[in-house]
């Protein structure tokens, strides 16, 4: 199976007492609905942050927000501040001060 980093991946940050920790998954599952799916059902605890990212392109948004809001639209109404501390700007390689080699 070949490798395919110009797409867009979904991470999630949970939240596990002591410790933050990215569980575990299969990138073919990294995507926004299974990422939903897995909050609304209960496989994704504690949720701290939700990151959206494009390796090849050297980007990663902070969706938090957005991917809560999905799976919980009955609690939507009730969040006044919004469910994540982080910003919702783009942040990329240059931003952030690191030097991006990108092949095609």
């Amino acid at each position: 199976m070949s490798l395919n980093l110009d797409r867009t991946f979904y991470s999630v940050i949970c939240d596990l007492g002591k410790c933050l920790y990215t569980p575990e998954t299969d990138l073919a599952d990294m995507n926004l609905g299974r990422i939903i799916r897995d909050v609304q059902a209960g496989q994704l605890e504690d949720v701290r942050a939700v990151l959206e990212f494009n390796p090849a392109e050297g980007w990663c948004n902070d969706v938090t927000d957005d991917v809560l809001s999905a799976a919980f639209p009955e609690e939507d109404d009730a969040q006044e501040t919004g469910w994540s501390d982080y910003g919702g700007e783009r942040l990329d390689g240059r931003l952030t001060g690191v030097s991006v080699r990108v092949a095609a």
